[in-house]
């Protein structure tokens, strides 16, 4: 129970910062939106995401650390432990400079042939390009900071060094306000100054907190060449997620020009604000999945894989349902002037979204295990296929949304895949997931959709402000009744009553 209780106290630290760290996210884009226009803002994103597109690393390694870490501490090996620290840190290391030498060495091949950039944009194009790539060295170093923190549990601290870091971005947008030429350069330079300033107070947060110095040194070979392929395997499968996202920015921009480049980018800002907030539950719930399978206890494994899961999609589905049935009002809200297709898009990227949610504490399941070789390979091409599929659609149907349905399809694929994956190489049983999980889900979005649907055609005011409010609250209020009727289980209704009622006390 006490183990839960922390589950559910980091929940509640991420879930805060990032309804925080989303709000103040949207005003900020929507800023320099307007500040930089629609053209330079697709230019930054469109070369950014280019260097970006290295950035799949990063994520692996802070996945593949963040196992390490969580396990041996699960298995009480201080040493392991140790020289897991002192080997990731090396192995970041040489990452970060294999990666900005490949950058460095694809720059005029990227802007100068691949992609569709105006003339008179190419000597910023140039410029952001540079500052990209000291974007993704810090963020490859800083990885083996993120994932002690993440292993330890410290969410308060990550909580609060992420709201931080969104309002240090806010604050570049108050920075050009007062700046009249070359904004695009001068936000290049004040968003990669602002990374720099995080990273240096992860560090010496896990030197003060933790005593972990940067120490680049090898103390057990047999682990370096252990991680080293464990990572490898993680950066081969984010290797296919970051070419989905940004090789179909790419297509977009061959297909449609950079204002359809905008509009995706946008999208993507959507669903990073949406994501991050589902993500919360799997990212407080993580690091006791790892410890749990150290430790062998395989029901307890079991039974987080599936709450986790489930969860997430409960909590997706409270945020998503609301902005589903007021997409227009919001993005008016937000942007004033919506990019065309942009509707289209952000509904369809939050149903794709619904279905991945429900993967992240399966993938956590899987990763701990060390065996993730064929399962790699296997679910990184089915997410990868969304590139060609998507390439080969728009040959004949040549509308830019038609992306979005490709990736429903291969969501619903992936899912499958890594069930069965997480069956092969663990005790878990799939029909208690079915029974337990996917039943439970189909029940309650079946019946919140139809009622939210039902509620949102009656509900018509001369107030946009008043309608959407009150409609939105009755969304709410209706997933949240679906959700106890028919998404808990006995045994769940008694820990979250408990819980209230020791809030209250």
């Amino acid at each position: 129970m006490s183990k839960n209780s922390i589950i559910l106290k980091n929940a509640s630290y991420l879930v805060f910062r990032t309804l925080l760290i989303s709000l103040i996210g949207l005003f900020t884009v929507r800023e320099i939106l307007r500040l930089l226009g629609v053209e330079e803002y697709g230019l930054f994103n469109l070369v950014f995401g280019i260097a970006a597109l290295f950035a799949f690393i990063n994520g692996a390694m802070v996945s593949s650390t963040q196992r390490y870490l969580s396990y041996y501490i699960g298995k009480k090996n201080n040493q392991l432990f140790e020289d897991v620290w002192n080997t990731s840190l090396l192995l970041h290391l040489l990452i970060a400079v294999t990666v900005s030498v490949v950058l460095l060495g694809i720059k005029d091949l990227m802007l100068n042939r691949v992609l569709s950039i105006d003339l008179k944009y190419m000597e910023s194009a140039n410029f952001i390009f540079y500052f990209a790539i000291i974007s993704i060295f810090i963020s490859i170093f800083q990885a083996p900071f993120n994932a002690l923190i993440l292993a330890k549990e410290k969410m308060s601290f990550y909580a609060g060094l992420s709201l931080y870091d969104a309002i240090s971005k806010l604050g570049i947008v108050f920075c050009l306000y007062f700046t009249k030429e070359s904004l695009l350069e001068k936000y290049t330079v004040l968003y990669v100054s602002s990374s720099s300033v995080v990273f240096v107070i992860y560090v010496l947060y896990c030197y003060k907190k933790f005593n972990k110095k940067i120490q680049l040194k090898v103390s057990n070979v047999p682990l370096l060449k252990e991680m080293f392929f464990y990572s490898s395997w993680n950066i081969f499968g984010n290797f296919a997620a970051i070419s989905k996202i940004q090789g179909i920015n790419i297509l977009l921009n061959i297909f449609f020009g950079v204002i359809v480049n905008s509009t995706y980018a946008i999208t993507n800002t959507v669903i990073g604000v949406v994501g991050g907030l589902t993500n919360s539950i799997s990212i407080a719930i993580n690091p006791q999945i790892y410890k749990s399978y150290a430790e062998e206890d395989y029901i307890r494994n079991s039974l987080l894989i599936n709450i986790g899961s489930k969860f997430s999609f409960f909590f997706c589905l409270l945020i998503v349902l609301p902005i589903l049935f007021n997409t227009q009002y919001l993005l008016e809200l937000w942007l004033h002037e919506i990019p065309r297709y942009l509707i289209y898009f952000v509904q369809l990227a939050l149903v794709i979204m619904l279905i991945d949610c429900l993967s992240g504490t399966l993938m956590t399941g899987i990763q701990a295990t060390g065996k993730i070789k064929i399962y790699q390979i296997i679910v990184s091409i089915s997410v990868f296929m969304n590139l060609p599929l998507s390439y080969l659609t728009l040959q004949f149907i040549p509308k830019p949304w038609i992306i979005y349905w490709i990736a429903l399809l291969m969501s619903f694929i992936s899912l499958g895949l890594r069930l069965y994956f997480l069956r092969r190489l663990t005790k878990f049983d799939i029909a208690i997931y079915i029974k337990s999980v996917l039943v439970k889900i189909g029940i309650v979005l079946i019946f919140s959709g139809l009622f939210s649907w039902l509620v949102n055609g009656i509900i018509e005011t001369d107030n946009q402000v008043i309608s959407f409010l009150l409609s939105s609250s009755i969304i709410v209020l209706i997933v949240l009744i679906n959700i106890v009727l028919f998404g808990l289980s006995t045994v769940e209704r008694q820990f979250i009553q408990n819980t209230i009622k020791g809030y209250l006390k």
